[in-house]
């Protein structure tokens, strides 16, 4: 299959990172950003892309460059695509090898998407590498960008599980959800640092606030599973607060030690207290840790499983 990825497209995606950087940190100080920087961003990309010119994956249907297209929703290509493939790679700290990896793990989730549709779109006579129906190899510029946020958890789960927080903060939420809208660098207060202007042009606030809203995810569908799936374990969030106040008033704990032995700040714990909305309750830190904190503290083991009796216990009676 055709890569997009290649060391030459990791410094240009470098550079246009220190480039935006740069215009960010002209907007803090109260720059006259056109002034500042008289070419426009399309042709400053192009200008950087031309290092890159020789990529076959990156022409289009006649040979030619790929350029954004007209409609605000196309079905692609999409030319943005090399550079959120790049800046996923430059945020994970990863080599051009293990980059490609992931890109081909999408392109064949998406592939499969799209042969299995009633009007197929894709050409899988050569399974090494999809066409498009007419005729273009089907590439990581293919893909749009919501297949991407749908499925890039998963196979960041396998790939390196500990980088989904700095994809997320890094990338992912600096691109807008539709497929032509440009990355956007955020644009801080005097004083705030980013962790690098060349792979990760984000504070670490920043990162630490996004692995927070995927922890949140994972407790919430977590959750959920158990409500559907294993009602015998499950317990309401409502019946988790009763318990919770229960335990303190016998036990004589107070909240900031019962806070310290969950591993949860007095915030989270005053907010899980006091919401009302399920989702909240639900992907709270505080209903997943507490539980299991107070049946240890009371002694509450599992139940022992009665053992099943053997040939030998038959043949003893």
């Amino acid at each position: 299959m055709i890569s997009l990825i290649t060391d030459e497209v990791l410094n240009a995606a470098r550079e246009m990172n220190r480039r935006d950087v740069r215009r960010a940190e002209q907007i803090t100080e109260g720059e006259d950003q056109e002034n500042a920087n008289p070419s426009s961003p399309e042709e400053e990309d192009d200008k950087i892309w031309a290092k890159c010119e020789g990529i076959e994956g990156l022409k289009g249907a006649e040979g030619q460059p790929v350029k954004g297209g007209g409609s605000y929703y196309s079905y692609g290509p999409y030319p943005r695509n090399r550079r959120l493939l790049a800046d996923i790679a430059l945020a994970c700290g990863w080599t051009v090898e293990k980059a490609r990896v992931l890109e081909r793990r999408l392109v064949d989730r998406d592939v499969k998407r799209s042969a299995a549709c009633k009007v197929p779109s894709v050409d899988l006579s050569d399974p090494n590498q999809p066409r498009t129906t007419r005729g273009v190899p089907y590439t990581f510029q293919h893909v749009a960008t919501d297949w991407i946020r749908a499925c890039i958890g998963a196979e960041m789960e396998e790939l390196d599980p500990t980088k989904m927080g700095v994809v997320k903060a890094a990338v992912l939420d600096l691109y807008g959800t539709n497929s032509k809208g440009r990355k956007k660098i955020p644009v801080y207060l005097p004083g705030t640092k980013r962790v690098d202007d060349e792979t990760l042009p984000v504070s670490k606030e920043d990162i630490e606030r996004a692995q927070e809203e995927i922890d949140k995810e994972r407790r919430y569908r977590k959750a959920r599973r158990m409500e559907f799936l294993d009602r015998q374990h499950y317990v309401p969030p409502d019946k988790v607060k009763l318990r919770i106040k229960a335990f303190l008033r016998s036990s004589g704990m107070s909240e900031e030690d019962f806070c310290k032995a969950i591993d949860v700040t007095k915030d989270e714990f005053e907010a899980f207290m006091r919401a009302r909305k399920k989702r909240l309750q639900l992907e709270s830190k505080v209903y997943h840790e507490a539980p299991p904190f107070i049946s240890e503290q009371n002694g509450e083991g599992k139940p022992a499983k009665k053992r099943k009796r053997s040939i030998s216990d038959l043949d003893a009676r």
